[in-house]
Formats: structure tokens, sequence, C-alpha cells
């Protein structure tokens, strides 16, 4: 359990920190929410991150507390009173509530780390039938994607692949990818949650000359799928080798992947590099 929590900004203990019973995101899901890596007290995309959640309030008319400017700056003196330098920083914004108006909320909590293995030889995934309301949304209607991530740890499998019949649009808490053809392709971003790490790693492979593409994906083509990843906030770029019990390409972890986690490893040590020494320079 965090130590501190902020609070629209006030930051207090985590036993403080309270939400009424009333608040339509209990009974309506009425919210919304994002994940930041943090490391060596730096966020990483801190801004995307912020649009996203602006964004997804929009989509759901959330009203916000405040602007994203604000909003941001309630997050350096969080880091400062927290306990760890590095962790996943959740960012939890909720509707109002009779007599009090909506509410953000900060915390930051242990990093949720994949081991190193999974990198080298993939992870498995499972179909499931389902689509997420409002998918462009990072909103708190969360059940589909829990079911399916218990069904997936029921298996002994690391994710569940949403799909609609054959058509296949995202993982429970990853955005899917395959390889065709030498071809990075996903989903449109319109039929999706459009992730911050998505976005990244589709920047990244176009300065890598990867080519990429963003159409549906069939279960009817997987024969094609030469190689395949999830991407998250805290997963960066996972390898995929196995869907459904069923090898994806060869079943190891191909070419176009690892230039793209070794693209990632590379991005990662220079958005370091680049804001840490004014990160210290600034006291936080």
């Amino acid at each position: 359990m965090p130590e501190v929590i902020s609070v629209n900004g006030d930051i207090v203990s985590a036993a403080e920190a309270r939400v009424s019973v009333l608040t339509p995101a209990l009974l309506l899901s009425f919210g919304v929410y994002e994940s930041v890596r943090v490391e060596k007290g730096v966020p990483f995309l801190m801004a995307e991150h912020l649009e996203r959640l602006a964004n997804s309030a929009e989509l759901i008319q959330l009203p916000l507390p405040a602007s994203l400017d604000v909003i941001g700056s309630w997050v350096a003196p969080l880091l400062a009173r927290s306990r760890m330098s590095s962790g996943l920083l959740r960012i939890l914004a909720l509707g109002p509530t009779p007599g009090n108006g909506p509410m953000c909320t900060l915390w930051l909590q242990d990093p949720l780390s994949r081991p190193a293995v999974l990198y080298e030889t993939g992870v498995g995934l499972i179909t499931v039938e389902g689509a997420r309301y409002v998918p462009q949304a990072k909103s708190l209607n969360t059940l589909l994607n829990y079911l399916a991530r218990r069904q997936a740890e029921q298996q002994d499998v690391h994710e569940a692949l949403l799909c609609q019949g054959d058509l296949v649009t995202e993982g429970a808490s990853s955005n899917f990818f395959v390889v065709s053809d030498g071809v990075v392709v996903t989903p449109p971003v319109e039929f999706v949650l459009p992730g911050v790490t998505r976005a990244l790693v589709l920047r990244l492979a176009a300065g890598a000359g990867i080519p990429t593409q963003e159409r549906m994906l069939r279960l009817s083509e997987r024969e094609t799928w030469g190689e395949a990843f999830i991407t998250s906030t805290s997963r960066r770029a996972l390898p995929v080798t196995c869907l459904d019990g069923e090898p994806i390409g060869d079943g190891s972890v191909g070419p176009v992947t690892r230039r793209l986690m070794e693209a990632f490893t590379s991005f990662d040590r220079q958005y370091l590099a680049d804001r840490y020494q004014g990160h210290l320079d600034a006291g936080a």
C-alpha cells in the first residue's frame, strides 16, 4: 500500500484517502485512469498519459477537477513524499458526487516487473470473446478485462486476446501486434485503446525503418503471422510465441520483435538520461 496519496493536489496518508460510497464510479464505472512508469523519479511519457486521461474523460463526459497542467503539477510533490523513486504511478479520476466536485487521486505503487526470461522465450495468449465498451476510453468499466485475465491465469498463460468472432482487437491489458511479411501490423486505433506504448512502438518502428500498418486482424489469417508481441506501460514490448496452444510462426521470438525490443531499450536509456539530470537540478 502506498504511504501517501494525492487527492486533488492535497497529499494525505493512505489511511486518510476516502471515496464516498455514493460516487458514480462505484455503481456506474464513471471514472478513468492512467498508469505511468516512473524510474528514478522520472515519469515516462507523462504528457502523453495526461492527454489520454483527458481524451478518455471527454469520451464519457467526465469532468476533471483541474487542467492537465495543474494535474501534472501534482506529480512531483507526490513523488518527493513517496518512499520509492521507481514504480507505477496510478492516476484515477472519478466523477462528482452530490455536493462534491470531481476527484483526481494519484499514488505510486510497486513496479510491475516481468521476468527477463519472458523476453527471451515469449509468452502465450488465449482468445476470449468480447469487446470493451467505448474502447478508446481507459475507463473503470473493466469487468470484461478482469474476467479475461482471470481466464488466462486459470489456463496458465500470460494474457487474454479479446476477439469479436474472427476479428482480433486488443489484449485484456495490452495492445496486440503481429509481423506479417516483415510488416508490423496492429488493429486500427479507432477500435482499441490508444495505448501510449502502442504509439511509441509505431514511432520506434518508423525510426528503425520497419514498415507498419494499421488494419483489422483476423484469426483466420494467423498462418501469415510470423511474429507477434503485446505492448503496455509495464511490459514495453513483450514477445508472443503461442496463441491458444498453437505456435505463432516457428514458436520463437522473431527478428523484428527483437529489433523493436532493442529500440525500446535505447529509447528508455536516452529518455532517462535526458531528464534525470534536470530532475536532480530541480531538487525533486
